[in-house]
């Protein structure tokens, strides 16, 4: 098995576990939600079983996800490791 460069391996890891992110709990996440409230979101896509709103504020990405009968799931959008 050929063993993978340090760029092969961050374009795998990025390709399986998507963006850099981390997901918002507590008060954190009730900040977002409270300034979110207040701006239309970029962007949104629905796929049956979620809904996804994209905001931008400032230069942070935010990701909230709403699922039927469950509570919305906030990412925050980290800028990418070099």
């Amino acid at each position: 098995m050929k063993e993978m460069t340090k760029e092969e391996a961050k374009a795998f890891l990025r390709k399986v576990l998507g963006p850099p992110h981390r997901t918002l709990a507590g008060k954190d996440k009730d900040q977002i939600l409270l300034l979110i409230a207040m701006i239309e979101p970029f962007k949104a896509t629905n796929n049956q079983h979620s809904f996804t709103e994209y905001y931008m504020i400032g230069e942070t990405e935010y990701h909230v996800t709403s699922f039927p009968d469950s509570d919305v799931i906030v990412d925050e959008m980290l800028k990418e490791e070099e």
